[in-house]
């Protein structure tokens, strides 16, 4: 009987140390919504649109743009999102090749990317709901 109930304590205690680890976590499954226009703090509004027609997954593609409301130009863009992780390139402009990296900030509201571009270049973008 004692070799039971250790053998008890033992499985269960391996269940819980793997359901905690952090690859094995389910609350780390994010499904960003990349709808509406989205402010940055260097005053200009980016759009995003998933490549994904299945928008409810937390790994697609996607194509967008900046836009410069005040001068009128507008950067094509094309990036990625796997749960929190983001990222994009800018296929034209000045920034043309540039790669920001970031992350979607967890329970921001309204949803925030904070993001890094080489040469510590930042930025904030937040989504204008």
């Amino acid at each position: 009987m004692k070799a039971k109930s250790s053998m008890a304590i033992f499985i269960l205690a391996a269940v819980m140390l793997f359901s905690c680890s952090k690859d094995a976590s389910v609350l780390d499954i994010f499904i960003p919504n990349l709808s509406n226009q989205w402010v940055s703090d260097r005053n200009t509004n980016f759009f995003f649109n998933s490549d994904d027609p299945d928008k409810n997954k937390n790994e697609s593609t996607f194509t967008g743009n900046e836009q410069n409301p005040d001068t009128g130009d507008i950067f094509q863009l094309t990036g990625k999102y796997k749960n929190y992780d983001v990222e994009f390139t800018f296929t034209e402009g000045p920034e043309k090749g540039v790669t920001y990296i970031g992350k979607f900030i967890k329970n921001s509201n309204p949803l925030r990317m904070e993001m890094k571009a080489p040469g510590n270049v930042k930025v904030t973008i937040t989504q204008n709901l």
